[in-house]
């Protein structure tokens, strides 16, 4: 009698929390992979008693378990968690005179992301307003005083603008922090029957390729490893991952 056809095709959503509890599990968004990779050390004795080789034992230990995924949103959480860094919000507000030297036909980088069209540059004592498109140029990070304007080089101008709401990433300043993944998903192959998968304690490394510049629709790839959860006991109980399935 043939055996019952499992094959599998899955989607769903991935959820990541902090290991210790203290603070909820987040959605983080569209994924298009989520794979685990068991390695292992190999031990062989060969058969030495006998012509053409053989081996006499072996044995497998487990040396590692590594979680890989690709993430397409590119949201400030996720960010941060493949820079090692930390994710604030910034909200919007008034900046005035902001103070910066000036250098023609280089960028003058503004603290804050600006609403460009509020944007008004005076000298240092606030009594010479110049000209947009005459004395400077604006963007989405600054401004660039022009060649051909009234701006000295080198001198202090002021700066008023709005500052736009958003968020700010900054890179490399957490390391070592350790979460719990679910994956809550659904085998398509199977008329959308449920799958989900538990791994108790996951340490990410900072991903080795994050792209600003492209034509496709940007991804990061993580990978994490799977860790031992000394909290997870009981005779046939993972201290690594489990998988539920539907029947």
């Amino acid at each position: 009698m043939p055996g019952t056809e499992q094959s599998y095709i899955g989607k769903g959503s991935i959820y990541l929390g902090p290991f210790d509890g203290s603070a909820k599990a987040r959605p983080i968004g569209n994924c298009a992979k989520l794979e685990l990779a068991i390695s292992e050390d190999k031990k062989e004795l060969p058969d030495y008693q006998n012509a053409g080789g053989g081996v006499a034992n072996s044995i497998s230990r487990i040396s590692g378990i590594e979680a890989s995924i690709t993430l397409h949103d590119i949201s400030p959480e996720n960010l941060a968690l493949a820079v090692f860094g930390s994710a604030s919000a910034v909200a919007a507000g008034t900046v005035t005179d902001e103070s910066h030297t000036a250098y023609l036909g280089g960028l003058v980088r503004l603290v804050n992301l600006p609403d460009t069209s509020t944007i008004v540059v005076t000298d240092s004592t606030g009594t010479t307003t110049y000209v947009l498109d005459t004395d400077y140029s604006v963007n989405e990070a600054g401004i660039v005083p022009l060649d051909t304007g009234a701006i000295v080089e080198g001198s202090t101008i002021l700066v008023d603008y709005t500052k736009k709401a958003g968020n700010v990433v900054q890179a490399v300043v957490n390391s070592g922090q350790e979460f719990t993944m679910t994956f809550v998903g659904l085998n398509e192959a199977q008329s959308g029957k449920p799958v989900v998968v538990d791994l108790f304690r996951v340490k990410f490394s900072p991903t080795q390729g994050l792209g600003f510049i492209g034509d496709d629709f940007a991804a990061m790839d993580l990978t994490g490893s799977v860790l031992k959860d000394t909290g997870k006991t009981g005779a046939g109980i993972s201290q690594y991952f489990k998988v539920e399935q539907a029947a």
